[in-house]
């Protein structure tokens, strides 16, 4: 019998958790890449074309931290700290395929919310305009807990977010 899905708050606080670790890989990354443009920022005026390159890089980091977590031990960081699990229906690891189908439905979703923040933040946009960011992820939340089932990149991409058994 299959494992119900993880709680949706805990799930929220892992993604947070990576999120902050996440953060902190791309400052990284970025500040290496600063000392070959001696401290000059990485624009498409500054660097050109190169700068299509500095956003694959930084995607390809964002999958890697994933992928390679998720298919190797199906938890990342944050997952782990809060005693979560990403699995595939039958309960194994998931493959590289339903990763990147994951994280491809997932981000959009994610992002829609940090950019509402960010616009909030810089006075952009008002409370509306914060709600408005939030509504995809919290549909897709509202899916895991309306139906009892998966969110929207669970559905998806076949996997499942359940509570480690050794956690």
């Amino acid at each position: 019998m299959p494992r119900p899905h993880a709680p949706v708050l805990r799930g929220l606080a892992a993604a947070v958790y990576d999120g902050l670790l996440l953060g902190a890989v791309l400052f990284l990354v970025t500040a290496l890449l600063l000392v070959a443009t001696h401290g000059e920022a990485i624009t498409a005026e500054r660097v050109g074309a190169w700068v299509y390159g500095y956003q694959v890089l930084l995607a390809a980091v964002t999958a890697g931290y994933f992928g390679v977590s998720w298919t190797r031990r199906g938890q990342t960081l944050g997952m782990k700290a809060w005693g979560l699990r990403l699995e595939t229906a039958a309960g194994g690891l998931p493959g590289w395929r339903a990763v990147l189908l994951r994280l491809a439905c997932a981000t959009p979703l994610y992002l829609a919310l940090v950019g509402a923040a960010l616009l909030f933040v810089a006075h952009r946009t008002g409370w509306p305009g914060l709600l408005l960011g939030a509504l995809p992820l919290a549909a897709s939340l509202g899916l895991q807990l309306l139906t009892g089932g998966g969110t929207l990149p669970d559905r998806l991409s076949g996997t499942r977010i359940v509570r480690d058994a050794a956690g």
